[in-house]
């Protein structure tokens, strides 16, 4: 079975014949069942160089960490003007200008195409916005920060709508990222992300859809009671780095509805080594994601993990090994 096929299976709890293992999503690699590609936007912000996006958001690294910094800019003072904020041009054929090379080796390779294009909704609103006062308006200004979200939906919308058209049945995934917890509980009640942020979503994902093509999220903190709503907008794949904050085990009450992206906790378990506590985690995470038939990719440990967490590399490969070793769905037979 080919390894797209294989991750295409485990997503929609098809009966995978084993478990799928991502390439990186920070970076081109031909590494796992996945490979990721990205528009060019002139700025790769997120591997920690730091500079201005094309959003107009300022990135700045401490010199003491190795992660992707933050924004230290405002583009958007006033919600009233969001109209003004330019989007990028999604048409622009330049930014999928280098696809070709990497989609044909894919293709030979029967890998998984993901398109990662970077902050969805809440992440991209807050880096424009402000984080303060991006909460403040779901819940003082709601219909304007509606409006808002819609304005930059555009460009997700933009987005699929060209590569769908450009290169029909090549990419399979459309993944963005959006954090939505604190350690403690959501930065936001599920109802008003119900009434503000879920319908856009919803636009996306569908598009998404549409476009023969999954939905895929990156979401850290403690993120748990938003989750089913995010599953009603149609996200199929939600990668979690914090799992142990639910815990572990209250991810069941999701299992079979959702697919899983994961490979240990971030925060705590793997940045303190010990092996035996990372194997047993692992062992949580499959009893609470896998059903018979689906439920979890395993995501590749890489340089986010190593240099912004201090994770030893050498354990991307023992994490690796025994995930292989528990695998529930080969056949040992």
């Amino acid at each position: 079975m080919l390894p797209r096929e294989i991750v295409r299976r485990s997503i929609h709890f098809d009966g995978p014949t084993r478990l799928p293992f991502t390439g990186s999503m920070g970076e081109t690699d031909f590494s796992g069942d996945t490979v990721a590609i990205f528009p060019d936007g002139g700025c790769k912000w997120w591997l920690g160089g730091g500079g201005q996006d094309e959003w107009g958001c300022e990135w700045e690294v401490s010199p003491e960490t190795n992660d992707m910094g933050q924004v230290k800019n405002i583009v958007l003072p006033d919600l009233a003007d969001h109209e003004q904020v330019v989007l990028p041009d999604a048409l622009n054929r330049q930014r999928y200008a280098a696809w070709e090379t990497v989609l044909d080796r894919a293709e030979e390779e029967g890998k998984y195409v993901v398109l990662c294009n970077g902050p969805l909704l809440f992440e991209r609103a807050h880096f424009l916005h402000g984080f303060a006062d991006t909460l403040v308006a779901a819940m003082e200004t709601p219909e304007l920060l509606g409006a808002f979200l819609r304005h930059i939906a555009r460009y997700h919308l933009e987005t699929v709508r060209a590569v769908h058209e450009r290169f029909p049945g090549r990419i399979h995934g459309y993944r963005g990222t959006d954090d939505w917890g604190t350690q403690t509980a959501p930065l936001i009640s599920p109802t008003t992300f119900d009434e503000v942020f879920q319908p856009v979503y919803a636009e996306i994902f569908g598009a998404i859809h549409d476009a023969g093509m999954d939905a895929w999220m990156h979401s850290c903190g403690h993120n748990l009671a938003l989750i089913p709503s995010l599953i009603d907008a149609g996200l199929n794949v939600i990668n979690l780095l914090q799992p142990t904050i639910f815990p572990i085990s209250r991810l069941k009450e999701l299992s079979g509805r959702i697919c899983f992206e994961m490979v240990g906790d971030m925060q705590t378990t793997l940045p303190r080594g010990d092996r035996a506590e990372i194997s047993r985690e692992i062992e949580e995470i499959l009893a609470a994601c896998c059903t018979e038939t689906g439920g979890l990719v395993v995501e590749k440990m890489d340089r986010m993990f190593f240099d912004g967490d201090g994770i030893a590399p050498e354990l991307a490969p023992f994490c690796e090994a025994e995930y292989q070793r528990r695998d529930p769905w080969v056949d040992r037979t």
